[in-house]
């Protein structure tokens, strides 16, 4: 893929970028702390899945079902978050990640 396809505006020649990972949170949290996460990217929410525009491209952000992992007499809950970027290029995606879990991120050293 070439810079001026990108520059250009050809999404179609930018590969998709999907990965998942384990969000220790419920699901009141993830969709209390959403809407600051997304910034000022546009999204709606179907079901469990939020859909948003990102610069030119499209995101898919799937939150699994809510889970819990037992150590001793301590609970702690987590849910698998899945993310699907399409026509979003790398640069872009990591500026996204970087706000997005910015707002997610709990106190602690």
């Amino acid at each position: 893929m070439s810079s001026s396809q990108i520059e250009t505006g050809d999404v179609s020649a930018i590969p998709p970028i999907t990965y998942s990972r384990e969000m220790g949170l419920t699901h009141a949290d993830f969709w209390r702390l959403l809407p600051r996460a997304m910034g000022s990217h546009p999204y709606s929410v179907e079901g469990n899945r939020v859909v948003a525009n990102v610069d030119n491209g499209k995101l898919e952000i799937t939150i699994g079902p809510s889970q819990e992992r037992r150590i001793a007499l301590l609970r702690l809950p987590y849910s698998l978050v899945s993310f699907s970027f399409e026509g979003v290029t790398e640069a872009q995606q990591q500026a996204f990640k970087a706000h997005f879990d910015l707002h997610f991120q709990r106190g602690g050293g």
